[in-house]
């Protein structure tokens, strides 16, 4: 359960809709059906060499994330919505997606029997106002909807693997951030 709906529950338990002031980063990992592909011949080891490498991969980079005061919104088999809130969001969130393009690089290389490739990711960052809404009675589900996450996935979607596409001051100009180090 993201911290944010914990916090929220504590704070006003009957409220169904809210919005946040934030930063959403939204990072797509590619390189996981490659790797299962080639590791799909070694049957059940083959399939928990491909978890652990997502478990590995995952851990690693949520941690640059929570260092940087980001939580996790929602969590979908190759990628990772993540929001920052609070003061200075907008420039967390972007060290975060750097510092997270960095880990990749080493947490990313994948060097296993039958497969050996290097992890990606493109990043789609956006800030406004984020609409909420804890949905359900017996199970509860956390929906992330609007037009500013309809931003955001807009720009991961713009994003080429190793780039970090952010929407600047509002208007329909990218930014595209390549990876400089080498």
């Amino acid at each position: 359960m993201p911290r944010l709906l914990l916090q929220r529950l504590a704070t006003a338990p009957d409220e169904r809709s809210w919005q946040v002031d934030g930063s959403v980063v939204f990072v797509d990992i590619s390189g996981f059906t490659k790797l299962s592909e080639r590791l799909a011949t070694h049957g059940r080891e083959g399939a928990e060499q491909v978890t652990d490498a997502i478990e590995g991969c995952f851990t690693a980079l949520l941690s640059v994330a929570y260092a940087n005061g980001g939580g996790l919104i929602k969590f979908g088999g190759d990628a990772l919505l993540l929001l920052f809130d609070g003061e200075g969001h907008a420039a967390r969130a972007a060290r975060s997606a750097v510092w997270m393009r960095r880990m990749l690089r080493e947490v990313g290389r994948v060097e296993l029997p039958g497969a050996k490739l290097q992890l990606r990711m493109s990043v789609g960052m956006h800030s406004g106002r984020f609409d909420l809404f804890l949905v359900g009675s017996s199970h509860r589900e956390l929906l992330a909807t609007g037009p500013a996450w309809t931003r955001t996935v807009e720009m991961e979607h713009a994003a080429a693997a190793g780039e970090i596409v952010v929407l600047r001051n509002g208007k329909h100009t990218l930014d595209r951030v390549r990876c400089l180090e080498r």
